[in-house]
């Protein structure tokens, strides 16, 4: 499995990666600290799980979702965000991604690979 994990923050990525690996050694983890360069990667390499922080400089975690599927993206899509009111949870849900809360965590990191198929909830 190939995960791209998108975050402006560089200790979420890290955490995040940490935990996948631990859970899946196997699998290919690229980091992408903004959409920008997410897009880039996505469009070298197809991913089969995406992780994106919604609150990022420049293009959104919502937008971002939006030309990732724009440019061909086929993986399982998830959003992390400590803004959990209804109205981001709906556009999560509208977009057909999973919203994960934050603070990264192992827990939220397991809850993202339940979210996308890749654990037992």
């Amino acid at each position: 499995m190939k995960v791209l994990v998108v975050d402006d923050s560089k200790v979420a990525r890290t955490i995040i990666r940490a935990v996948i690996l631990d859970k899946h050694p196997g699998w290919s983890v690229t980091e992408a600290p903004n959409g920008a360069e997410a897009l880039a990667l996505a469009s070298q390499e197809q991913f089969d799980i995406f992780s994106i922080d919604i609150n990022m400089p420049g293009v959104d975690g919502f937008g971002l979702v939006e030309q990732l599927r724009a440019q061909g993206a086929r993986g399982r899509m998830a959003l992390f965000s400590a803004n959990v009111q209804e109205p981001v949870r709906q556009r999560a849900a509208d977009l057909g991604v999973a919203f994960i809360s934050k603070p990264v965590t192992p827990v939220s990191v397991e809850a993202l690979l339940a979210a996308v198929g890749h654990e037992s909830p």
